[in-house]
């Protein structure tokens, strides 16, 4: 009888159990996830099913428009972390494919916050249009509150939260704007006596010139839906005031440093030597700097690499270390490379930045032209795969920079392929790799 009570319990608690799972067994992403977490269901030290690994559910963190994050422990690494998953906000229009953009457009500000050592959450795990797991920045209250509250703080205490806002503004001193930036996104640790920006999107953009407009306007204060105070009047001429002065800094430091930098290239032609000049480059610069050094190396060094020889690999290299593009200058850029790329994964690359950069209006037309005088010798040096099939499906069915005469080449492309390796072939380049 006892033994029947215990399999009775055991069988009572795997049924009420409510692990919450985000993908459902066809591997797709449960839009209704939200449910069991929002009604109480599931409780505090149950799990969490990502996707590869699981979490244990400690509370709900808070919402926003597009996200719903919960603080979770991860066993495997042995701290808590923040999951922030997509959502909406029906009062304000928001639904879970605007979250679904939001969690997708965070992951794509993330990598250059972190070049420039912003104090943000690291970002430990992400899946496209579902989740990230970051780490969990405990706070006492963001900037919102801290303006709201000021009559109430003490003096002494105010001055350090002062300082420390300060330090962030010369860490961030370098962007002009950053996605989603606002009052309640940058929060003070008193702990660690320092603010942090919990949450961003994509877009940021540098500061070209020490004087271009900074992070901290009028609006950022008060999003216009107020007078700005005295206070906030004096602490944004503060703010501005270390901005213009750190950007000078800069500024003579990246004059410094471009000058020794076209003084390298400018003696040496192997374009190996040149990819490891690049790829020494700090990141931390203004915008004038990488304008002047894709300019050079357009100019100066593109005409050093060999005809249709430029991998995939090679052009990351580049593009991560020549800084943001603006759309003329990145134009200019594909024009003059489209003859050193070698492969179709290589084109590929750089029609994808085509798309995210933009190009310039008067530029497309000579770009189609030359996308149509190389992709015969780009589909030569490609072999045969499903991948590259699929791949040259999606560019028969673009248009624009894919004009008729590039599509008619596609269209013969089984023509130019090179057939599939075979295993000795692919030892053979492993081992001459």
């Amino acid at each position: 009888m006892i033994r029947f009570l215990f399999i009775l319990f055991t069988f009572n608690l795997s049924v009420w159990s409510a692990d919450l799972h985000l993908f459902n067994s066809d591997d797709v992403f449960n839009d209704n996830f939200a449910q069991s977490i929002l009604s109480g269901e599931l409780k505090a030290g149950e799990s969490i099913h990502l996707r590869g690994k699981s979490v244990i559910y400690k509370e709900v963190l808070g919402s926003g428009n597009t996200t719903l994050i919960l603080k979770v422990h991860d066993n495997e690494m042995g701290q808590d972390l923040a999951l922030r998953l997509p959502h909406g906000n029906q009062e304000k229009n928001y639904n879970i494919h605007d979250g679904k953009r939001y969690i997708n457009h965070s992951f794509a500000g993330f990598s250059e916050l972190e070049e420039t050592k912003l104090p943000i959450p690291m970002i430990h795990s992400y899946e496209d249009s579902s989740y990230l797991l970051v780490d969990v920045i405990e706070n006492d209250f963001d900037l919102k509150d801290f303006l709201t509250n000021i009559e109430s703080i003490p003096d002494v205490e105010k001055a350090h939260i002062e300082e420390a806002l300060f330090d962030f503004a010369k860490q961030s001193a370098i962007y002009q704007t950053i996605g989603d930036f606002h009052v309640e996104q940058l929060v003070y640790s008193k702990a660690k006596g320092k603010w942090f920006l919990l949450d961003w999107s994509s877009g940021h953009e540098l500061a070209r010139l020490p004087s271009s407009p900074t992070l901290f306007t009028q609006h950022f204060f008060t999003n216009s839906k107020r007078p700005i105070t005295e206070y906030e009047t004096n602490l944004l001429n503060s703010l501005n005031e270390i901005v213009s002065e750190e950007r000078t800094k800069q500024s003579e430091l990246d004059t410094i440093e471009l000058e020794k930098i076209k003084q390298q290239l400018s003696e040496i032609t192997d374009y190996k030597k040149i990819l490891e000049v690049y790829k020494e480059i700090e990141t931390k610069h203004l915008m004038s700097f990488y304008t002047l050094l894709q300019k050079d190396f357009i100019s100066n060094h593109l005409n050093k690499f060999p005809s249709g020889e430029l991998k995939k690999q090679e052009l990351e290299l580049l593009l991560n270390h020549l800084g943001k593009f603006s759309p003329y200058y990145f134009s200019q850029f594909a024009e003059k490379v489209m003859a050193n790329i070698y492969d179709l994964d290589a084109f590929m690359f750089i029609y994808k930045k085509m798309n995210e950069i933009g190009l310039d209006e008067e530029l497309e037309d000579d770009i189609s032209n030359i996308i149509s005088d190389n992709i015969q010798r780009i589909l030569s040096n490609t072999t045969e795969s499903p991948e590259a099939t699929e791949t040259i499906k999606k560019l028969k069915g673009d248009f624009g920079l894919i004009s008729y005469r590039t599509k008619d080449i596609l269209a013969k492309a089984p023509d130019f392929l090179r057939p599939p390796q075979s295993c000795q072939e692919v030892l053979a380049e492993i081992l001459n790799s």
